[in-house]
């Protein structure tokens, strides 16, 4: 699956294989819907009834009752997902885009990012810095939208 650590991915593989039939290959076999909630909360996750059934639905296309292995690695592709919408994440950084520009200095998104809402430590700083560098509209200066999309697509 692409953008996950082979350690992640690992540690589905084997968590998978505690449920699906005992006497197949790590990775293969089939889970249910139950199996699939267990499954998510033995590895942290909380999904409710129906983020559960919806969840399923998407990936158990063909309406079986099982999925693979794929599709496990699709819901927990989901699970890993932001809770924050596009919208909500562009609201909270126009709060400090004083000329409404849609852009914001670099320094200006480090303060943000260390003092505001979740505070982040300098290394997840950096990480979002990073990532802001492929966003930059002129040097210093990020398009917070563009940003946005591609925080959001990870």
């Amino acid at each position: 699956m692409a953008g996950v650590p082979a350690d992640k991915l690992a540690q589905w593989k084997e968590a998978f294989s505690c449920f699906a039939d005992p006497h197949s290959a790590p990775g293969t076999g089939t889970i249910s819907m139950r199996d699939l909630g267990q499954l998510l909360r033995a590895l942290g996750k909380n999904p409710s009834q129906e983020d559960l059934q919806n969840l399923f639905k998407k990936v158990d296309a063909k309406g079986t009752g099982d999925i693979d292995f794929n599709g496990f690695c699709a819901c927990m592709g989901e699970q890993m997902r932001p809770a924050e919408t596009e919208k909500e994440v562009l609201e909270a950084f126009r709060a400090f885009d004083k000329d409404h520009s849609g852009k914001m200095s670099v320094v200006e998104f480090q303060t943000v990012m260390r003092n505001f809402g979740e505070v982040l430590n300098d290394d997840e700083v950096d990480q979002l810095l990073t990532a802001a560098q492929d966003c930059e509209d002129s040097p210093g200066i990020i398009d917070y939208r563009k940003l946005t999309r591609a925080l959001l697509e990870q």
